[in-house]
This record gives C-alpha cells, sequence and structure tokens, in this order.
C-alpha cells in the first residue's frame, strides 16, 4: 500500500512531508493522521515530526487567538450560528475539569489521540474558558508532543490504540 501511495504522489508532484504537514493540521486527522502516514511512506521519523507537530500547533493559532470573538459575532447567524454553537456545547462540556485543573485538563485533552479531541478541540476549548494566548499555546505544544509520542509509539508497535492506527514497518 505504501508503495503505491508512494508512486501516486511522485506521479503527482507532491512531497510526502506536504502529504504529513497537511494532515497534521487539518481538525479531523491532527498528528494521528499525519505520523501514520509518513511512517507508511517509510519517512524517517525525525522529518516526520519535526513537520507534523509544527504543522498541528500552527494550524491551531487562529483558534486560539479568534475563536471566541468570531463565535460572539457568527453566534446569531442562521447557518453557521448552529455550527458555532454546537462547537460551544462541546467546549462547555469540559467546564468543570478546566475550572479544578486548568490548563492540565486542556493539555490532556489534547494529548488523547483519540477521535473529537486533539489540538483543534483543545484550542477551542481553551478560548472558551479564556485561558490567554501564551496558557492556550503551551497547552497546545505540550499536548501536540504528547500526542506525537502516543502515536509514534503504535505507529511502531509498541503501544496498541485499540486498532485507531495499525502498524507499519520501516520507520528509519
Amino acid at each position: 500500500m505504501s508503495e503505491h501511495l508512494q508512486h501516486l504522489l511522485n506521479q503527482a508532484g507532491v512531497p510526502p512531508l506536504a502529504i504529513v504537514a497537511l494532515l497534521s493540521a487539518l481538525p479531523i486527522s491532527e498528528v494521528r493522521g499525519g505520523i501514520p502516514v509518513g511512517y507508511a511512506l517509510h519517512l524517517p521519523l525525525w522529518e516526520i515530526l519535526a513537520v507534523a507537530i509544527p504543522a498541528n500547533v500552527i494550524a491551531v493559532i487562529p483558534v486560539v487567538l479568534w475563536f471566541e470573538p468570531a463565535a460572539r459575532y457568527l453566534g446569531d447567524k442562521p447557518v453557521i450560528g448552529r455550527f458555532i454553537r454546537w462547537l460551544l456545547r462541546r467546549a462547555r462540556k469540559r467546564e468543570e475539569a478546566v475550572r479544578k485543573y486548568g490548563v492540565f485538563a486542556v493539555t490532556i485533552f489534547i494529548a488523547v489521540p483519540l477521535p473529537m479531541t486533539g489540538a483543534w478541540t483543545g484550542a477551542i476549548v481553551a478560548s472558551v474558558f479564556g485561558l490567554g494566548f501564551w496558557r492556550s499555546l503551551v497547552c497546545v505544544i505540550l499536548g501536540v508532543c504528547i500526542a506525537s509520542v502516543i502515536v509514534t509509539l503504535a505507529c511502531a508497535g509498541v503501544i496498541g490504540l485499540g486498532g485507531f492506527l495499525v502498524p507499519t514497518p520501516g520507520v528509519q
């Protein structure tokens, strides 16, 4: 499979690390998607992590900076307002943990590499609860680094994640 994917990328002129960066920056996949794809493409681990981690962190900086003001402005709009209110409800479900544990709760929430967790949702949570830019950024960086270690260990077959990631041999 990875040879076929590599061949398709080569024909399309897409550098494999660009795919790792894109997947790592997207809200659904994040490093949970970027690292396994880089691993499957037999890229050196240091290159995968050097691209995946910053891509995931940089992608959510606008969320940390502007989610709350954007949500206030867009919250009453017909279509987007419904989505914003859904995001706010999801973020507020974590209120007790954030009030009790603060940055640790947000960091751990970002670090758990499962669906509907990660840097994007964690950045929204941090914004909604007013952690401030620098505290939020530290949570994102630490959480993404921890998630990257967990995903890398899962890809290497050292730990299992309940079938979420299928290890592929060949990390350099």
